[in-house]
């Protein structure tokens, strides 16, 4: 069986994909394709990750039996921001999510003798920092930060990290800031389907003004797109007129995220970015 295993990261997705998968449910069932509700699989997971055993799901009557998986699908889609860290440890050691290859070992080794694929997002850490906070349960910024440096907040030691502990394993990444132009190609590397998807616009329905939004949704409705450029190039140019400035501007006031700090960590991120494009053992999924 295909497992597919979206890795957050957090605050980069808020369990969409899931609601955009689960929201065609049926057709993906017809089609191999089983995405479990939340409240059903990560207590499987979290069980399976606990006992540190790669036999539990076997002696449960194998993955079939832990994730409701009826007889026949051919692929699992298993998505939650916390399967490489919860809000507390995202920090906690000398780079965001140093135990990033230890955790996606785990995560591997409970499907052992399936093949397994990892799905992540990344995003800039100027917003991504802040943004983990205000959800997190901390009240102070600078105790939050735990002493980071911004040479410790960057996404290509946590990617190294997961490659050098999996490296069987492929691993699809993509910036999130990118997630309005490229969710219809995210979704389709969940489910391996290349068709559209009830949850393409998904992201855009949120950006986006809802008279702008309609005029979308009635456009591509009555001009189908022949490929993703095209849907790509249509829907920038109603972006471009219906973007809601107030859900796509991010304004961040906290102690020490001076212009400074955020002009910096921004080129280490471009730089990041930059240097996962070259490699040669992942997809990196762009406009």
């Amino acid at each position: 069986m295909d497992i597919v295993l979206h890795l957050g990261a957090h605050r980069t997705d808020e369990d969409r994909m899931l609601r955009a998968l689960r929201s065609e449910a049926d057709r993906l069932a017809a089609a191999g394709i089983c995405v479990p509700a939340p409240a059903q699989a990560r207590p499987a997971m979290r069980r399976a990750l606990q006992s540190g055993s790669r036999s539990l799901l076997a002696a449960e009557g194998g993955v079939v039996a832990s994730f409701g998986v009826p007889p026949g699908a051919g692929r699992l889609v298993l998505s939650f921001e916390g399967f490489l860290a919860n809000y507390v440890s995202i920090l906690a050691g000398s780079t965001i999510y140093a135990d990033a290859g230890e955790k996606a070992a785990a995560l591997r080794d409970v499907f052992e003798g399936h093949d397994v694929r990892f799905l992540m997002a990344i995003r800039n850490p100027a917003t991504f920092v802040p943004a983990v906070f205000a959800a997190s349960t901390s009240d102070d910024f600078t105790e939050f930060l735990a002493g980071q440096t911004l040479e410790g907040l960057r996404w290509l030691p946590v990617v190294e990290r997961i490659r050098a502990a999996c490296p069987e394993v492929p691993l699809t990444l993509w910036c999130n800031e990118d997630l309005p132009l490229i969710w219809p190609e995210v979704l389709r590397a969940a489910t391996g389907l290349q068709a559209p998807h009830a949850g393409d616009t998904t992201i855009l329905r949120e950006i986006m003004t809802e008279p702008g939004f309609r005029r979308l949704v009635s456009y591509l409705r009555d001009n189908p797109p022949p490929n993703l450029a095209t849907w790509r190039k249509v829907v920038t140019a109603f972006l471009g007129k219906y973007a809601d400035e107030s859900q796509v501007e991010e304004e961040i006031a906290l102690p020490g995220w001076t212009q400074e700090v955020i002009v910096r960590l921004t080129a280490l991120y471009e730089r990041d970015i930059a240097a996962l494009k070259a490699r040669g053992d992942l997809q990196m999924l762009a406009p």
